[in-house]
């Protein structure tokens, strides 16, 4: 048997303030040492009154019995203490909660490729020393080059790497951001990719018609932000290939995510996600 990790949830109220530790049972002494440390960092992070709760203080809280997923429960443990929610969850959900939050992670921060990485880099270091200068536009683009061209060029770039593609390119200079912030080219990058992962040959006329429609870019109910909102069928991205999954019916109607979902005071639990 595994042993479960002790849990103790430090909050601060004024502001909000969050701290959340865990440790396998070991000796008195330790513990000791460890839990004088979590209360020096959490005056650290805000000094005042801090009222702690250990698992045991956490109604209904599941355990770990014959898993690996110390690290998820409390993931899970925070997330429902933050948002107020009634522990729904249990040991044979780990697979199923593990899977939705690293799809979490991944549609809020998506890697960099290395070309990225080191250009990042770069500019930081030119920023530094002083050496960045504002980039004027190329005369070739903004005078020569047919905007028929430079929109085929954008469109693949926005199909290899998905929907952060959007966000640079728009950053990039005024006349890159006329082109990905059209509501055309917003269509056709959409539609391009949904052809890039459904082989509509095998399906009838009908079901192409249904599920070949572009997304809405939406107002969220909660926080404000736009989003993509997609209506049912195939959800992704926006990168060539990759399908993150189909839904037959829309979660989070009106919301960004389930965040925004859970905080206007509406209830979720990892079940009734149908990844």
């Amino acid at each position: 048997m595994i042993n479960e990790p002790i849990i103790c949830l430090g909050i601060c109220s004024t502001p909000v303030c969050l701290l959340v530790f865990y440790y396998y049972f070991c000796s008195v002494f330790v513990l000791v040492v460890v839990s004088m440390l979590c209360r020096v960092l959490a005056q650290q992070l805000h000094p005042g009154l801090w009222k702690e709760y250990g698992r045991d203080d956490l109604n209904g809280a599941p355990r770990q019995n014959w898993s690996n997923n110390c690290g998820v429960f409390v993931l899970m443990y925070t997330l429902y203490v933050v948002m107020g929610g009634i522990f729904d969850f249990s040991e044979s959900d780990m697979a199923a909660v593990r899977r939705w939050w690293c799809l979490l992670l991944l549609t809020n921060y998506p890697v960099k490729s290395d070309a990225e990485r080191k250009l990042l880099r770069k500019r930081r270091k030119e920023m530094k020393t002083g050496e960045l200068e504002k980039e004027a536009e190329a005369d070739y683009i903004s005078k020569q080059m047919p905007p028929e061209i430079l929109r085929h060029i954008l469109l693949n770039v926005v199909k290899e790497d998905g929907d952060v593609a959007f966000f640079r390119l728009s950053l990039t200079c005024w006349l890159f951001h006329d082109v990905v912030c059209d509501a055309s080219f917003r269509k056709d990058a959409h539609l391009a990719w949904l052809d890039s992962v459904v082989n509509w040959s095998a399906y009838s006329s009908d079901y192409k018609e249904m599920y070949r429609v572009p997304y809405k870019v939406t107002s969220c109910l909660c926080c404000g932000d736009l989003f993509k909102d997609f209506p049912p069928g195939y959800i992704g991205d926006g990168r060539k290939g990759i399908l993150r999954a189909f839904y037959s019916t829309k979660e989070f109607e009106g919301y960004c995510s389930a965040d925004c979902f859970i905080c206007d005071g509406n209830h979720y639990s990892p079940k009734d996600n149908n990844l």
